[in-house]
């Protein structure tokens, strides 16, 4: 199935993540088997790293949801050593909004490195764009 949207659908598909995630959202790294659909991550995933976001995760505009890099705050000493396959984002409450693959091609978020205990994980150009396919 095809779909294509127009840019202010798209910007409103986005504004809907960052409104849904609320205050107080998290990036939830994850390693091992991504789990179907938005369900609850089963005993084979191992939590990474947890980033929190202060009000916002970001802003909406020409589709893409970009996001507020340096709002995110992090106790890197509970960090776990290890490389993340996927990322949850989520509500304060840990419910999910939108799980995301890592890795490469079209649709996933690039990770360079690995998740190290008592080092700070750094976003840069961090960036969500809803797209057309």
């Amino acid at each position: 199935m095809a779909l294509n949207l127009r840019t202010s659908a798209r910007t409103g598909i986005v504004q809907a993540i960052i409104t849904d995630a609320g205050s107080g959202a998290k990036l939830k790294l994850y390693n091992g088997t991504r789990p179907s659909g938005v369900g609850a991550v089963s005993g084979g995933n191992t939590l990474l790293a947890t980033l929190t976001f202060g009000s916002t995760i970001g802003t909406a505009s020409s589709g893409a949801l970009d996001w507020d890099e340096a709002g995110a705050t992090q106790s890197n000493g509970s960090h776990v050593n290890g490389t993340p396959t996927f990322v949850d984002i989520t509500t304060s409450a840990d419910a999910v909004v939108a799980r995301v693959d890592i890795g490469a091609g079209a649709g996933n978020w690039q990770f360079t490195g690995t998740v190290a205990t008592g080092q700070n994980v750094t976003l840069t150009s961090l960036v969500f764009t809803a797209g057309n396919a």
